[in-house]
């Protein structure tokens, strides 16, 4: 992407289904506020916003009979916070979340999982423990959030992504882990610092991509086991910038725009030059081999 993006902490993909020209890249600024991009890299609006400790996009949620892109994420003071994304204004507004019933405070926030008129939230709490929350749409004044499960957890986790009703969670000092809703650890992966995560299937294999900066590699471990299955190199080549020190990753397997992403993209934040750097799911499906 031709902007610096210097200050981007966490970044979320808006791929459009109806408008695949119309997908937004959105990073959340150090400091506070936000940015969107589209894939030629052209900065299409900034916004005002709190300073973010996580982030999670939602592409399309039917709320009072539209469809809208939504984000979630934590802020500095640990609170859970929602976004409307309103691309036709170049804007993005408070999402109107009854957040009163979550008193503990939040490490961070990922999507468990999504179905029909409602949205499963994942929040991290620092006492090794996650809540699962679901949001829904029943016609008052503000989205209604209630919490629907508790999940111990076996290390304070920062980051997580639901998992066909497991929670796979990272941190700084505990790895990485895989936790069935029971509680009881289905994988883990220790002595790896994970400071961000992007969870996604590659050739139908699920695999967990963890950007290992002192490397300037992407980590790719199974999903199921947490070994770690390659490291995937971005080199530069002809006027393409290849990724140095990976941050902040984020992946989406639904069409972006045009053939080029037609299967999907992983955007990651590159600290040594401040930008972000989009590679398709093709490209990075190389890197394993398929089940058998």
């Amino acid at each position: 992407m031709t902007q610096e993006t210097s200050a981007a902490d966490h970044i979320a993909l808006l791929p459009n289904g109806e408008a695949r020209d119309a997908g937004l890249v959105i990073t959340s600024i150090r400091g506070g506020g936000f940015d969107a991009f589209n894939d030629f890299g052209e900065r299409i609006f900034q916004t005002a916003g709190p300073a973010l400790t996580s982030l999670v996009a939602v592409p399309a949620f039917d709320m009072r009979g539209t469809t809208l892109p939504l984000l979630f994420g934590s802020d500095a003071d640990r609170l859970v916070r929602g976004f409307i994304v309103l691309p036709g204004m170049q804007a993005i507004e408070p999402l109107p979340l009854d957040v009163a019933s979550v008193s503990d405070p939040v490490e961070g926030v990922c999507l468990y999982r999504q179905g029909t008129g409602f949205i499963e939230l994942a929040l991290l709490h620092a006492n090794r423990r996650a809540t699962v929350w679901r949001m829904m749409d029943t016609g008052g004044e503000r989205l209604s959030l209630n919490r629907t499960a508790e999940i111990a957890l076996p290390f304070t986790a920062e980051r997580c992504a639901g998992v066909d009703g497991d929670i796979v969670i990272g941190s700084a000092t505990g790895g990485l882990a895989r936790v069935e809703a029971s509680g009881s650890v289905r994988a883990d992966a220790d002595g790896i610092s994970v400071a961000h995560f992007a969870y996604t299937e590659l050739y139908g294999r699920p695999v967990v991509l963890v950007p290992l900066a002192a490397e300037g590699v992407i980590g790719v471990f199974d999903a199921r086991t947490l070994e770690e299955i390659s490291a995937i190199e971005v080199r530069s080549e002809m006027s393409i910038a290849g990724l140095r020190r990976p941050g902040a990753i984020t992946v989406t397997d639904l069409p972006f725009s045009g053939m080029g992403f037609s299967t999907g993209l992983a955007a990651i934040h590159d600290g040594e030059d401040g930008r972000i750097k989009l590679v398709t799911r093709d490209v990075l499906g190389r890197a394993v081999t398929a089940p058998e």
